[in-house]
């Protein structure tokens, strides 16, 4: 005998309206998502020489845009909305803009306004292209470098409370000598070792952010490790490996991904930092800390635009991180 709970005549059954949302939702989702893979990647195709950056920005992209709408409030999140506008910028705003590098001696510290919406910097180039330009670079630095330090340290750490004993010790060990020394300082002294360059930065943003992981998973794994679901995978003969990665780390991933988008957050600032104090990207590639220290001589003399547009630049970035890592931490 089946009891069915009474119901009003023609109302919808529990969870219909949900369901009914998620229906007339999934389409627009798509349309988005398919809309956006189709802008970046023509921007993709137009220029390969940052391919290896795009190729990061542009998987993001496409699973941040269909994110923006909130459907249940009905409204925008911001944080999101600001994300993805910065994306896009750095995908395809440099097809709009001037040659970041064209010199214009006549043009040399204009103020903003006209065409030159953001003025020009000493050497006469176009400080609104140098931003756009620097976006790309920045924030493809700042997910590559946050990515590699999640595919090193999310595995090492769960692998650490999943076998223990030395295993466990020496890695704890080796993460603590890392985080001993202040990550600025650290990255400081490595990059005044081996020199710097686009992917030798990306590598040592990361090595010292692997640490942050391996510890924020070892703490996140160690409560369901003996969990009934993990003894049922042993029990069932799977692998240690394949219980691994497929019943432990997608239950850590929330936190996991809360602190990624804080790591991208540090990296783009480190990146700032070493560029502002000369070990960062080679002049005159325009990235942010960099422009900002080509021009904070220019404060003196009222030139305002020349360093606070970049500044406000890496602001907004670092800003809007920490907002989607608090949305993500209290899955909103």
């Amino acid at each position: 005998m089946r009891i069915v709970s009474p119901r009003a005549p023609g109302a919808a059954p529990a969870g219909g309206g949900r369901v009914v949302a998620a229906a007339r939702e999934r389409p627009v989702r798509v349309l988005v998502a398919v809309a956006t893979a189709a802008v970046l990647l023509t921007a993709l195709v137009w220029d390969p020489e940052w391919r290896s950056l795009r190729v990061v920005l542009t998987v993001l992209a496409i699973l941040v845009a269909p994110t923006v709408w909130d459907s249940q409030n009905r409204v925008i999140r911001p944080a999101v909305a600001v994300m993805a506008a910065l994306i896009l910028l750095a995908l395809i705003g440099p097809l709009f803009t001037r040659d970041p590098l064209m010199l214009n001696v006549g043009e040399s510290l204009a103020t903003p306004g006209g065409d030159l919406w953001f003025g020009t910097d000493q050497h006469g180039r176009d400080i609104f292209a140098r931003v756009i330009h620097g976006a790309r670079l920045d924030l493809g630095v700042g997910f590559s470098a946050a990515a590699l330090a999640v595919i090193v340290g999310m595995p090492l750490g769960a692998l650490a409370v999943f076998r223990g004993g030395l295993f466990d010790s020496v890695l704890l060990r080796i993460s603590e000598s890392f985080q001993a020394f202040p990550t600025l300082l650290l990255a400081l002294g490595i990059v005044a070792a081996v020199g710097p360059s686009i992917p030798i930065l990306i590598f040592i943003i990361a090595i010292v952010n692997v640490p942050v992981y391996l510890r924020l998973t070892r703490s996140a794994v160690a409560p369901i490790v003996n969990a009934d679901f993990v003894l049922a995978a042993r029990c069932a003969g799977q692998r240690e490996l394949t219980i691994l990665f497929r019943h432990i780390l997608p239950n850590v991933k929330q936190v996991v991904l809360a602190q990624f988008s804080v790591n991208v957050a540090w990296a783009i600032q480190i990146l700032a930092a070493l560029s502002f104090v000369g070990l960062g990207v080679p002049v005159p590639t325009p990235e942010w800390g960099a422009m900002v220290r080509e021009g904070y001589e220019q404060l003196v003399y009222g030139r305002w635009w020349v360093s606070v547009f970049p500044g406000v630049a890496i602001l907004a970035a670092v800003l809007t991180l920490n907002q989607l890592s608090d949305r993500v931490r209290h899955g909103t």
